[in-house]
């Protein structure tokens, strides 16, 4: 071969090995693209799926968790409207006893339940109030409403009171409309028992029964409560009638404690309007 020649014969040759590697190389890349693009494809597909799976758990999760939180928040809100509710009664009957010692010149002090009887048939609270409050035995508990009952044991620091519906209380008293006079009695349940009631007297459902003080152990004019039933029937010269108190015993709290032997005057604004 002509020296000339040699050259270009070697030229020709490395451009070829040259183009080779360069489509070898370029059929690679090509090569892995395509793979790559395919596995971020099937990647893509695969998280589509799993959130499609996945989502509507997430969102009841979620759902649940609001849920919860919300039962939560409700609690909350109903505990403080109970709270802000008792506060309300609580001052509600508060100014009652503040009207009651405003009104009341024999009044001594407010006293609280702390305690009832043991059983349903126990017609006796116990206070808060005692000796060194100036309660002594014998004084007369009431509310806004009227009598409630005496003090019928004491201590320092506490006192008994005895309820007007116990089988052990009496007092006398007076229909305030007819003013005929009786005495009342305790059954030990709801109702009292109105006695000494002529059977020709006319009484009807309603009439309002207060303390006429002639026993002096209570002032006169304390609302008791209202002729509930009128039993004309049976033997004897007295109706059977039976009074409902104007204070139901299951609900006092608090109470205001008098002291009956202080003057004879009438008690003042606890007899007027008291109607039912």
């Amino acid at each position: 071969m002509p020296k000339k020649k040699k050259p270009l014969l070697f030229l020709f040759i490395i451009l070829s090995l040259g183009l080779m590697t360069y489509q070898s190389s370029r059929e690679h890349l090509l090569t892995f693209r395509f793979l790559n693009n395919t596995l971020n494809k099937f990647h893509a597909i695969v998280n589509s799926v799993k959130d499609s799976v996945t989502s509507p758990f997430k969102r009841l999760l979620l759902r649940e968790e609001e849920n919860i939180r919300l039962k939560v928040e409700v609690k909350r809100l109903l505990k403080e409207q109970q709270e802000y509710q008792e506060a309300l009664l609580e001052n509600k009957r508060l100014r009652e006893l503040l009207s009651l010692k405003e009104k009341e010149h024999r009044y001594i002090t407010a006293a609280c339940v702390i305690a009832r009887g043991a059983d349903q048939w126990s017609n006796i609270l116990v206070l808060d109030k005692g000796l060194s409050d100036g309660v002594t035995k014998d004084m007369t508990a009431i509310t806004h409403k009227g009598l409630v009952g005496k003090i019928s044991g004491v201590s320092d620091s506490y006192s008994s009171l005895l309820l007007l519906t116990d089988i052990n209380f009496s007092a006398a008293v007076r229909l305030q409309e007819s003013r005929r006079e009786g005495i009342i009695s305790g059954t030990g349940l709801r109702k009292c028992q109105l006695k000494y009631i002529p059977y020709e007297e006319d009484l009807k459902v309603g009439d309002v029964v207060i303390t006429s003080g002639l026993d002096s152990l209570f002032p006169k004019g304390i609302p008791i409560g209202y002729v509930s039933r009128v039993n004309k029937k049976g033997k004897g010269p007295f109706q059977n009638i039976e009074v409902t108190p104007f204070e139901d015993n299951t609900e006092i709290e608090e109470i205001a404690i008098i002291n009956p032997f202080r003057n004879k005057d009438r008690v003042a604004g606890l007899s007027n309007g008291v109607k039912r």
